[in-house]
């Protein structure tokens, strides 16, 4: 081990203090995803991650087939909707496809509460589903519909979680209703739309391979030309107390006001509608994320202050604005091959030791699904925006330079990392937020500014939206 590893004697118990309310924090995090995991997921059951994947792939089978007319399509999503059964989600979908291709679907609507007890619903979930339940039976039992219940039901189709299905539904209650230039017009702009899109997705992808073989090139040069500088590049100025205070104020803020959100965007989910109730749900994310980085600046320019330093030691500045962000870009595309070699290893563990641990879902693919403008705008600017700045602020910012005043690079970008990692949904998304988070802090000690990490992570979680938005 470096004799560099150990800290200076002035701040030998600060810096004690500081690993063990580190330590603490972590722990912390991490009973909340198991608490909040085992509370969501019964005992025995199946896992919803799995449901999740089977239904994100049905659901791209049936835009596919939607957008192509092909029939081998349409088989493909009938499967993968059967193997997330009995979720509810599940069988709506297969109900509505199953109508739309000419069979029965009325099974599966009336098997659409089936799976009450196995998914551990309230009361007040199953008695929705039967309410839905009784809504899909009167559409496809009776031939002719009102135009007043057809808007009615086109209202309530809406809420629900449909993916590509929603617009076939809605066509299919403007046909019972006698709408049919409503009915054709509705699916022919849905195919449309299906198309653009799934060319868009198919553009993304091909960038994404090309850059992700560039990025080997990328990653392998930068490594090559710096890896004597890290070995030996100097410490930084940053006080351990006063970095590592800072950080701890500005995740334990973090935690509790993302708490207060989730309680509050479950109460709010109880009292409004789904597309309101999604956008109040992301305002408060959103502004617990602000109130938790203003709370923690405070902190830090306060501390810094007072012991004389200059508080944007953390890397708030730049030597040209243009080439941090093509770092930013090209430290994107560098991390994208030790995404994918991440990933795999992800899978085959949690194919096979940690089956049994489901990893949660981020809430906004399904609040993309719904379609709302106002949600999606809160969405991407949450991602996109307001997290990549709070985020790289205090883990590349704050905390990585507290770290590199008391140990080497690559010890602290490995401590730094892996807290990062922590906080995200555990275990799956561990190693690959990992390692994404290692090329953010070696951008980080190499350009001495968070700018490119900031740009990095930025692209990374648009491109994230981006393909649930274009492809599922």
């Amino acid at each position: 081990m470096e004799s560099d590893l150990r800290p200076p004697d002035p701040e030998r118990g600060s810096y004690r203090l500081g690993i063990a309310a580190l330590v603490l924090l972590v722990a912390i995090v991490v009973a909340i995803q198991i608490a909040g995991v085992r509370l969501r997921q019964p005992a025995g059951s199946y896992p919803e991650s799995e449901r999740e994947q089977y239904l994100r792939s049905g659901d791209l089978s049936a835009k596919a087939g939607l957008a192509l007319s092909a029939d081998r399509l349409w088989k493909q999503a009938e499967g993968s909707y059967r193997s997330a059964l009995p979720w509810p989600s599940a069988y709506r979908r297969l109900g509505v496809l199953k109508e739309y291709l000419g069979k029965s679907g009325k099974n599966d609507f009336e098997h659409l509460d089936s799976g009450a007890k196995e998914l551990d619903l309230t009361p007040k979930e199953v008695a929705k589903l039967r309410r839905e339940k009784a809504m899909w039976l009167r559409i496809f039992s009776s031939k002719t519909l009102t135009p007043q219940e057809a808007s009615s039901y086109e209202r309530a189709i809406r809420r629900l979680n449909l993916g590509p299905l929603s617009s076939v539904a809605m066509s299919q209650v403007n046909t019972r209703a006698g709408q049919k230039a409503a009915a054709a017009r509705t699916l022919e702009a849905a195919k449309a739309r299906y198309r653009s899109e799934l060319v868009a997705g198919g553009l993304l992808l091909v960038v994404l391979i090309v850059g992700g073989l560039a990025g080997v090139v990328i990653g392998v040069m930068f490594l090559w030309s710096n890896a004597s500088m890290f070995a030996s590049a100097p410490r930084s100025h940053l006080a351990w107390s006063t970095g590592v205070s800072a950080f701890i104020v500005y995740l334990a803020s973090y935690i509790g006001f993302s708490a207060v959100a989730e309680i509050g965007g479950d109460f709010l989910g109880h009292k409004l509608r789904d597309t309101w109730a999604d956008s109040a749900y992301l305002g408060l994310l959103i502004v617990s994320a602000l109130v938790a980085y203003g709370i923690g600046m405070a902190t830090l320019i306060g501390g810094t202050r007072y012991a004389g330093l200059d508080w944007r030691e953390i890397g708030y500045r730049t030597r040209s604005a243009g080439r941090d962000v093509l770092t930013g870009v090209g430290g994107f595309f560098a991390a994208l091959p030790l995404l994918l070699m991440a990933a795999i290893v992800t899978w085959i563990l949690v194919k096979t030791v940690l089956r049994n641990f489901p990893t949660p879902e981020q809430p906004f693919e399904g609040i993309l699904a719904q379609g709302n403008v106002l949600s999606t705008v809160l969405t991407f600017l949450a991602a996109s925006v307001i997290a990549p700045i709070v985020e790289e602020t205090f883990f590349r910012g704050v905390l990585y330079t507290a770290l590199r005043g008391r140990m080497g690079v690559w010890a602290a970008v490995a401590i730094s990392s892996a807290i990062f990692a922590v906080i995200h949904p555990l275990p799956g998304g561990f190693l690959p937020i990992f390692a994404l988070a290692c090329v953010f802090a070696l951008m980080r000690e190499r350009t001495g500014s968070v700018v490119p990490s900031i740009v990095a992570h930025s692209v990374y979680n648009t491109v994230q939206l981006l393909v649930v938005l274009l492809l599922f």
